[in-house]
């Protein structure tokens, strides 16, 4: 698979109850309790509101899909021992099947070939269900996954869209230190049926507008994603330790989940050397860092 460099710039381009493969989410879980899964980088499986969501989902085998020599942006590789690292660099911890069984609604924060699968010939998602509800971030992404064969694509607004009775609102995200790497997108879950909220801030750094939303939100858990990935035009990508730091001091009392780890070639930090980072800013205490497959319960 060979993608224009607008393509990957731009985005053109259960499991059930009784699964032995994920004991721990069990559909009958209880109300008001909120259960995140790492599947691998930023796909998530989320039960919130007693809605089953599924995050970003890349669901490509292992070494599938690309590596940057070979695509658009090698000239933009920092370390050239990067260019030939296939991505994704892990499989997925349990069948697609599993990923996929139980669904209610599919969660985009944004059309890049590392949140989600995309074909040569500009469509995307070929492993999903089509019929399941898709929400995405603007307009260019809901023709992108109409004419990808999608039936119920929405928008998840700043004003906030309720899909069975939780409210997803958009946050903004800055993807690039120097400058944006396409557009992006958080989101921020809320439900009566839920004592917590949850705010997945997808790919963006820490930046003033982030600090403001956290001051006005108050999320009680955050999924940050922080594996630092860079490119030379558009510098870091998403969070590096510093900014995980800078979320801990914002938010004292929010669970912090640190994830998009261990699967990207142009990342420059692993789940490894951020433990080791945030241990020298003393933050292993504050943030947790799943491996893939792991579950926690709020």
């Amino acid at each position: 698979m060979k993608l224009t460099r607008k393509e990957f710039i731009g985005g053109t381009a259960a499991f059930a109850a009784t699964s032995h493969f994920f004991p721990a989410l069990a559909m009958g879980g209880k109300k008001g309790t909120i259960k995140i899964r790492q599947i691998r980088n930023a796909t998530l499986r989320v039960r919130f509101g007693g809605v089953e969501f599924l995050i970003d989902p890349w669901l490509a085998s292992k070494a599938e899909r690309m590596t940057f020599r070979k695509g658009p942006l090698a000239s933009e590789v920092v370390d050239p021992a990067q260019l030939d690292i296939v991505m994704p660099m892990c499989e997925l911890p349990i069948p697609v099947a599993d990923v996929l069984s139980g669904v209610d609604a599919y969660v985009l924060t944004h059309l890049h070939p590392d949140h989600f699968d995309m074909a040569s010939d500009g469509t995307a998602g070929a492993k999903l269900d089509k019929s399941v509800p898709l929400f995405v971030q603007n307009d260019n992404e809901v023709a992108i996954m109409k004419r990808s064969g999608f039936k119920d694509v929405q928008m998840f607004t700043d004003d906030g869209v309720a899909f069975r009775g939780v409210t997803l609102t958009r946050t903004f995200a800055r993807h690039g230190t120097k400058t944006p790497c396409g557009p992006a997108s958080g989101v921020f879950f809320t439900s009566p049926a839920e004592k917590k909220s949850l705010w997945i801030l997808g790919d963006t750094i820490w930046c003033d507008e982030t600090a403001k939303a956290m001051a006005t939100l108050k999320p009680d858990v955050v999924v940050l994603n922080a594996c630092a990935a860079q490119l030379k035009t558009y510098g870091r990508l998403i969070m590096d330790d510093a900014d995980v730091e800078s979320v801990c001091r914002a938010a004292p009392n929010a669970t912090v989940i640190a994830s998009h780890m261990d699967t990207v070639a142009h990342a420059s930090l692993t789940r490894k050397t951020l433990k080791a980072a945030l241990e020298r800013r003393g933050l292993t205490s504050r943030v947790l860092m799943p491996d893939d497959g792991e579950v926690y319960k709020f």
